[in-house]
């Protein structure tokens, strides 16, 4: 079994995630109406919000190295990053420090360096090894629905890991809160570049919410046909 997966992302009128302002507040106000057990990150999305909120990482400390302990009604999500280049190495105890996880499952590939995989080990994150080169995605999500019991996915990643969860076919919606705003220059997008998405080239989409939200957003919500 596959967890259903949703794709939410604030994005310029012309498909943009950077070069602008996003209205933060609304964007996790209608993030927190999708019920989900974890949220998928992608290590680049990751990176870039420690360089955003952080002036300096700060040094691990020795509890670091232990799993938080989790209670059985805490209802915060897990956080599943896919980083089998080690990016966030030194840097991901910022992260289950924050509070917007319970904990961390990284996911790696056979390429991922032995230093990494060491690391992880050392401070008990959670790892899932799957695919030769990159992750393997449906591989590494059918065993996280089995070993976690994480039903639902909320992805909160740029175009890349977006395009890439579309085109295996794993994504079943796509949430896009439409700001008013057209960016002139930007090198992420929504959507990069679908590989082999179907015969057809192309993925076809129903709307099945449209909502004007605070006058200037419009709140998009289609499901994607397979």
């Amino acid at each position: 079994m596959l967890p259903k997966i949703i794709i939410h992302n604030v994005v310029s009128l012309n498909g943009s995630l950077t070069g602008f302002d996003p209205n933060i507040e609304k964007y996790y106000e209608i993030a927190r109406t999708y019920k989900h057990d974890a949220v998928l990150v992608g290590s680049n999305t990751a990176k870039a919000g420690l360089e955003m909120f952080y002036d300096k990482i700060t040094p691990e400390k020795k509890s670091d190295f232990k799993k938080p302990i989790l209670k059985s009604d805490d209802k915060t999500p897990l956080w599943i990053i896919p980083d089998s280049r080690g990016i966030l190495q030194n840097k991901l105890h910022v992260i289950r420090q924050s509070g917007y996880c319970k904990d961390i499952i990284v996911l790696i590939s056979k390429k991922t360096s032995k230093s990494y995989i060491n690391y992880l080990k050392e401070r008990n994150y959670d790892y899932i090894l799957t695919g030769e080169d990159h992750v393997n995605y449906k591989q590494a999500l059918e065993i996280i629905y089995d070993k976690y019991n994480v039903k639902a996915i909320r992805m909160d990643s740029g175009g890349t890991l977006n395009s890439i969860l579309l085109s295996q076919g794993l994504v079943d919606k796509i949430s896009i809160l439409l700001s008013p705003v057209i960016v002139s220059k930007s090198n992420n997008y929504l959507i990069k570049k679908l590989n082999k998405a179907s015969e057809k080239g192309k993925i076809d989409l129903n709307l099945i919410k449209n909502k004007i939200v605070d006058k200037n957003h419009v709140l998009l919500i289609y499901k994607v046909i397979k």
